[in-house]
């Protein structure tokens, strides 16, 4: 009974992952809710996803670069390509490009897509390099090069993706490392930015509406000691990372005495800590991670698994299966979230792994990756129906453009996750 009411559970999931009648974390806590209510768990395990180092970890990471963000690195970065563009438009690009890249390891994309549109959305709407071509241009690179690099939010990749299997394959040996995004993601990003670098002219150029872009507004001015107090905590943060290996699991309080030290810092309120703190992204995290130990426990994971093994075939090929995993999670993500994909496949993966003795990190790391990748409908995340919204852009007239992204997308990452992690060890 208990497989049932777990398997009814991850239906459920799904269907409001897709239909995202509410906030993704309202339904992983409804799934929490429900396998407490029907005995299936502990109250204390059903929601022990809250208490997660992983969850912890996240949560910190995300309030400490939401104070990141509020410096006036962004004014000043704005005001350096106003002057570079004046000077050679290929290199105004090439900047434009390697400012996003350094951003995308920073912040969140849907507050890049914000800021770069503060300056973009000003560029003539008559001149080949545009506002319409520019945001969605310097979007597809931020889609490709997000949170690569194992540095501020990046560095917290790898464990919420571990979060969405760790229940169901408990081997360490399986489990993700701060540096695999960035080698198996490294050549395709590269190969991606090349193809905007000399492509962006297959972006449609119309005039843009500035009254419209609505959710871009200025970076409002803190004082001087808060941004210094800012600075130095994300500094420290950094550097906690960067010593990871070293300080074992310390590097999950670190974070948590960044915030604590803005806090009483003053730097931000507790009011901004705790909006921060509890996101619907923490929640959704703390969610699913009992989700996937439930999986795991149930003998759903081994259910699907199987099911998938049959569809595959009895010995499919490493590119084969990363290949499959790489459409079908560009494909869902075109009718779902990149993150409510993500945290729908990687279970089932890693679940498909067990059943057939793969080595489920090629598969977790493409499905991750590819779902950030997929940009070629405003409804795969919040960053992408942005940059649609603000350089006013038809999905069908992008096609000519968002097509050989994705399809170099899915070519390179299946064959370089095939390399670095092949599914049969």
């Amino acid at each position: 009974m208990q497989m049932y009411i777990v398997l009814a559970l991850l239906v459920f999931m799904i269907v409001m992952f897709f239909t995202h009648k509410v906030p993704y974390g309202v339904t992983t806590m409804t799934c929490c809710a429900m396998l407490a209510l029907t005995n299936v768990m502990k109250i204390s395990d059903a929601f022990a996803g809250l208490s997660n180092k992983t969850t912890i970890l996240v949560a910190c990471m995300f309030t400490v670069a939401y104070a990141f963000g509020k410096t006036s690195l962004i004014n000043k970065i704005r005001a350096a390509m106003d002057k570079i563009k004046e000077k050679s438009g290929f290199v105004f690009i090439l900047c434009l490009f390697l400012v996003t890249i350094v951003l995308g390891q920073l912040m969140g994309r849907t507050a890049i897509v914000s800021i770069i549109a503060l300056f973009l959305v000003s560029l003539d709407d008559n001149d080949e390099i545009c506002g319409s071509r520019m945001i969605f241009a310097a979007f597809s690179v931020l889609a490709a090069w997000s949170l690569k690099f194992p540095v501020g939010l990046g560095a917290t990749m790898s464990a919420t993706a571990n979060a969405y299997y760790e229940g169901i394959i408990n081997n360490d040996v399986y489990m993700l490392m701060p540096l695999d995004f960035f080698k198996v993601s490294v050549i395709p990003c590269i190969l991606l930015t090349i193809y905007a670098l000399f492509a962006w002219k297959l972006i449609p150029k119309h005039p843009i509406n500035t009254a419209n872009v609505k959710n871009v507004k200025e970076t409002t001015a803190i004082p001087k000691r808060d941004e210094n107090v800012i600075n130095v905590v994300f500094v420290l943060v950094l550097l906690g990372f960067i010593f990871g290996a070293k300080v074992g699991q310390l590097m999950y309080v670190i974070p948590v005495l960044g915030v604590l030290a803005l806090i009483f810092s003053k730097a931000i309120s507790p009011k901004e800590a705790i909006t921060a703190l509890t996101s619907d992204m923490v929640w959704m995290i703390a969610g699913v991670l009992v989700m996937s130990d439930a999986i795991g426990k149930s003998g759903v994971g081994d259910l699907i698994g199987n099911a998938l093994l049959v569809v595959l075939g009895g010995h499919p090929s490493s590119l084969i299966v990363l290949i499959v995993f790489a459409v079908v999670t560009i494909v869902m993500t075109t009718f779902m979230s990149n993150t409510g994909t993500a945290a729908v496949l990687t279970p089932i993966a890693a679940s498909l792994s067990l059943a057939g003795g793969m080595d489920p990190r090629g598969i977790v790391l493409v499905i991750n990756i590819a779902s950030v990748m997929a940009v070629a409908f405003p409804s795969g995340s919040a960053e992408c129906a942005l940059a649609f919204a603000i350089g006013q852009h038809e999905p069908a007239k992008l096609l000519k453009y968002t097509l050989p992204y994705l399809a170099i997308a899915v070519i390179s990452l299946s064959v370089v996750a095939d390399l670095m992690f092949p599914v049969y060890p």
